[in-house]
C-alpha cells in the first residue's frame, strides 16, 4: 500500500488557522485527513470550523472537549462555570452537536493507524507527556511500550497536548502528535493538584503528514502560517485574554509563567 495522510488534532474553533491547514493539504494534492477531536470548544468560532469540516470530508474522532459539550447540553439546562462553554453552546447548530454525538472515542485505518485523542483509554490523559510536580516529561521507551501494548497498529495518533512530537520506539512502532491546529499552548491544571503549560513554542497552525509505501513510513511535521493576529484578536473579544496571548506566541504569558 502506498498512500499519503494528513493529521490533524485540536481545532478548538480556529477558523482562520483551519482554513490555512486544509489550503496547505489541498495545495499538497492529499485526500485523506485524520482528524483526532477538540473541534470546537474555546472562545474562537465555533461553527464556522464546523461548516468546513461538513465542505471537506475526514475521518474524525472525538476528544475531551467535544464530550464535554455534550455533558454540559445534557445537563438539563444547567450552565457550566466555563463562558466559553456556554457561548460554544450557543452558536452551534443542532446539525453540528448532533454530528458530534457521531463521532467514536478511537478510530483504527488502513490497518496502518489506530487513533485516539489522548490515551487508548481515556480521551483526557496524555499518551506522549508525563506530568508532575517538577513539568512536563515525555515516558521513556519502556513505558510507551507498555502503554500501547495492545495496540496492533504500527502508527499510533495521539492529540490532546497541542504539543507536536514524534516518537519511534524500539519495537518498530510510531506515535505520532501533530500538534494543534488551533492553539498552540495552554495552562493546566484542572487535574491535577498543580499548574503546568503546555508550550509548542511557535504561533504556527499545526499538522502532520505521514506517507506510507509498505513498511516505509515517512513522517513531516508542518507549521502553517496564518493571521494569528486575527485570530488572536476573536479570542479577545470574547472575552478570553489568555488565549489571545497563547495564540501569539505558542508560550505562557510572564503573569502565567509555570516556576
Amino acid at each position: 500500500m502506498k498512500k499519503t495522510y494528513a493529521i490533524i488534532s485540536d481545532i478548538h474553533g480556529n477558523l482562520q488557522a483551519l482554513l490555512a491547514v486544509m489550503k496547505d493539504i489541498k495545495t499538497r494534492e492529499i485526500e485523506t485527513i485524520i482528524n483526532l477531536g477538540d473541534h470546537f470548544y474555546g472562545p474562537m468560532e465555533p461553527e464556522g470550523v464546523a461548516e468546513i469540516i461538513r465542505e471537506n470530508p475526514m475521518i474524525c474522532i472525538s476528544g475531551n472537549t467535544d464530550r464535554a459539550i455534550l455533558e454540559s447540553l445534557e445537563r438539563d439546562g444547567m450552565k457550566s462555570h466555563k463562558p466559553e462553554m456556554e457561548r460554544v453552546k450557543g452558536e452551534l447548530q443542532a446539525r453540528s452537536i448532533e454530528w458530534l454525538k457521531t463521532l467514536p472515542n478511537t478510530t483504527t485505518i488502513d490497518d496502518v493507524f489506530f487513533a485516539c485523542h489522548g490515551t487508548p483509554e481515556s480521551d483526557n490523559e496524555y499518551l506522549l507527556e508525563l506530568v508532575n510536580d517538577k513539568g512536563v516529561f515525555v515516558y521513556n521507551d519502556d513505558d510507551l511500550i507498555e502503554k500501547t501494548k495492545s495496540i496492533k497498529e504500527r502508527i499510533i495518533l495521539c492529540g490532546h497536548s497541542h504539543v507536536n512530537r514524534l516518537v519511534y520506539l524500539t519495537n518498530n512502532k510510531i506515535i505520532l502528535n501533530p500538534g494543534s491546529v488551533g492553539l498552540p499552548a495552554y495552562l493546566g491544571s484542572e487535574k491535577y493538584q498543580y499548574r503546568f503549560a503546555m508550550e509548542s513554542m511557535t504561533p504556527h497552525a499545526k499538522y502532520a503528514i505521514v506517507k506510507v509505501d509498505g513498511e516505509h513510513v515517512n513522517i513531516e511535521q508542518i507549521n502553517v502560517a496564518y493571521d494569528w493576529n486575527r485570530a488572536s484578536s476573536v479570542a479577545r473579544s470574547n472575552g478570553n485574554n489568555n488565549w489571545a496571548q497563547f495564540l501569539l506566541t505558542g508560550r505562557m504569558p510572564k503573569d502565567l509563567r509555570v516556576d
